[in-house]
């Protein structure tokens, strides 16, 4: 992870491997003729890479390091190249360590996404007590793993938290972007959807009946789209009386679920005044949002978790311009690692 949300780099287990650069660089021998074609970003996304992959120093081949040390390092590709070697076209990506330590390129063929089984990563402590949950998100585009762009597949934070509780638990994420707790309305989204769906919370849950009579886990973390001006969603009493009824909904048809309420992260208005204390259009602040939300999901047994206590840096006035973007996937799972502790033993 770069230095800027090097916070969460502390906790992570996916960068917790110890970094020794493989001591054996080796020449790559066959390479005769490498021709480099294009370099350009890329939308970040997160991999893990394969046992026998090479990691190379430089678009010239020459030195490697092998794999032995980065066997549990989550990696976030940054640039790809288009090469041609001996005359093959081949495309590589730069990948830089989740720490924000190493970076090398290494083909599209050697990596894997975190999703991968063989990516391991688990909490020694999750043991095998979540093998055979089903885990269910509903919520926005912060769960969803939409950054206004594009999805992150397999990269938001509810994927990283299954990773944590191991490779089996079953996941189901039907948190959609532009989400509100108010509201009945359906939408066209593309990426892992590319269909009409329901896209506010209370169509979203009856759409979702079946299959939240079998969930064991179940997490909403929803909200700061109601706070936005124009959401229409109205008064901080409207907001709480809709979140109320929706999660005495998921209570009534599931009562033996765990479910926990994840209060809306920081965020920015466009000069760069902290939404926490800030009034929208309705009359209530982020921070008062936040309160009301904290006393629904108490008033309904449910566990609250608060980034905002959690890790109260990670978005602030310095970062925004870069930590708004980024936490839209959650490229920080090291904080995940630290909520599923305090929450596996809550």
């Amino acid at each position: 992870m770069r230095n800027r949300i090097a916070y969460f780099a502390v906790l992570i287990l996916a960068g917790a491997a110890i970094f020794i650069t493989c001591s054996s660089n080796a020449s790559a021998a066959g390479f005769q003729r490498v021709q480099i074609q294009e370099v350009a970003p890329i939308h970040s996304h997160a991999y893990a890479v394969k046992k026998h992959a090479k990691l190379y120093t430089s678009l010239s081949f020459k030195h490697y390091v092998t794999t032995k040390h980065y066997r549990k390092t989550a990696w976030y590709r940054q640039r790809f190249a288009k090469v041609s070697i001996n005359g093959k076209k081949k495309i590589i990506f730069e990948l830089q360590s989740a720490n924000g330590r190493y970076t090398y390129w290494v083909f599209h063929s050697q990596v894997k996404g975190i999703a991968s089984k063989s990516f391991k990563i688990a909490l020694p402590s999750a043991g095998k007590r979540f093998a055979h949950k089903r885990i269910g998100v509903f919520g926005d585009s912060i769960p969803s793993g939409w950054d206004g762009f594009h999805f992150y597949l397999n990269d938001s934070y509810p994927d990283w938290t299954r990773k944590y509780l191991g490779s089996k638990p079953k996941l189901r994420n039907e948190a959609v972007p532009n989400a509100q707790i108010v509201g009945h309305e359906y939408r066209y989204v593309g990426g892992r959807y590319n269909k009409v769906v329901p896209r506010d919370l209370s169509v979203v849950l009856r759409h979702n009946r079946r299959t939240i009579k079998k969930m064991n886990i179940i997490f909403v973390h929803i909200g700061t789209n109601d706070y936005t001006n124009w959401s229409r969603s109205g008064s901080l009493t409207n907001v709480s009386r809709h979140l109320y009824w929706e999660i005495r909904y998921i209570r009534r048809i599931n009562p033996r679920a765990k479910v926990y309420g994840i209060l809306p992260i920081s965020r920015f208005g466009n000069f760069g005044q902290d939404c926490g204390n800030l009034p929208n259009m309705y009359g209530y602040t982020l921070n008062q949002l936040r309160v009301a939300e904290y006393r629904v999901y108490k008033k309904l047994g449910a566990t609250v978790v608060n980034f905002d206590r959690i890790a109260p840096n990670v978005i602030d006035a310095r970062n925004r311009t870069v930590a708004c973007r980024i936490i839209k996937f959650i490229r920080l799972p090291g904080l995940l690692r630290s909520w599923v502790i305090i929450w596996q033993n809550g």
